[in-house]
């Protein structure tokens, strides 16, 4: 009896170590899905809103930060909820600059800002959670590994492979 307790636990054990494995990967390959779903569905949302946030985007030279003006909303271009939604994902995508910054030569890397505009416009269309999402995954992984992951977003791609990451 002791000896198929052992075997039974054991079993268990294993059972549980692959669910949470198969969880985690599924959790990562429903970001990626939903991201690249939204981004080929709702691509001309996505460049109109770039435009806007490139028209109402200033550079804060004090921050090192594109800061987006919030009269986009006092204009009726972006809801409350968008503009918070840009905002949030441009200081996510801060930390994958912080994080990854430096090249190997020592050298300052900065994310290209027409990269951090896109991102925050993606974040207006589709909400900060898939972003946020894309972004851990960025953070967790690397630059080579999201870049592939999430290469179809074409300015994601396009840094991609200006740094040789594709």
């Amino acid at each position: 009896e002791k000896i198929m307790f052992r075997k039974t636990k054991k079993l268990i054990s294993f059972v549980l170590v692959v669910a949470m494995i198969f969880s985690l990967n599924t959790t990562a390959f429903a970001a990626e899905n939903d991201f690249n779903k939204i981004i080929s569905e709702r691509s001309e949302e996505i460049e109109q809103a770039l435009e806007n946030i490139m028209e109402y985007s200033t550079y804060d030279y004090g921050s090192d930060t594109w800061v987006l003006d919030y009269a986009i909303v006092e204009d009726g271009i972006f809801t409350e909820e968008q503009y918070n939604s840009a905002e949030e994902a441009g200081k996510a995508w801060m930390e994958v600059e912080e994080k990854y910054g430096v090249s190997e030569t020592g050298n300052t890397r900065a994310l290209p800002a027409l990269l951090v505009l896109a991102i925050k416009a993606a974040a207006a269309v589709a909400g900060s959670t898939i972003v946020s999402e894309m972004t851990s995954y960025f953070l967790k992984w690397g630059l080579s590994a999201g870049c592939k992951k999430f290469k179809k977003y074409a300015p994601i791609k396009s840094f991609c492979k200006a740094n040789g990451f594709l």
